[in-house]
């Protein structure tokens, strides 16, 4: 999974192969590998033209592709969240565990920028706030 695109490679089973993203037929092919544009939730099928070789089925999962970069970081940092939203919030905890910073951050092509240069040298953990929260350590040098 890259950008937002899923790949699909079939080892066998009766072409061609119909492609369903969220039980909607999007195409058949003939083709082993198969690339799909996929949001986050969406659920991706592939069937072979004979039903008793079964269905691969994946639900999409790109909250797990959260990251921060660079990191470490002199204090500025990109967050890149594969989100629909067009905001996020964002809390940042110090390493007690103390909510120092909660604010609201518009989401550019799916990217944030944190700026943690008036903050002291040290590791920090960002709540990433989502349907499914997600915490991702900062370390500022």
């Amino acid at each position: 999974l890259f950008n937002n695109l899923a790949s699909v490679q079939i080892d066998n089973g009766t072409t061609p192969y119909k492609v369903f993203l969220n039980d909607e037929l999007l195409f058949e092919t003939m083709s082993n590998n198969i690339d799909v544009n996929v949001k986050h939730g969406d659920v991706l099928q592939v069937k072979t033209a004979v039903e008793c070789e079964g269905v691969i089925e994946k639900k999409i999962e790109l909250l797990e592709s959260i990251v921060a970069y660079p990191n470490p970081s002199r204090g500025l940092f990109e967050i890149s969240i594969p989100a629909s939203e067009n905001q996020v919030n964002i809390e940042i905890y110090n390493v007690l565990g103390q909510l120092i910073e909660a604010k609201n951050y518009n989401l550019n092509s799916g990217r944030i920028q944190l700026n943690l240069s008036n903050k002291p040298k040290g590791m920090y953990i960002a709540k990433v706030c989502l349907e499914k929260p997600i915490t991702l350590k900062l370390i500022k040098e």
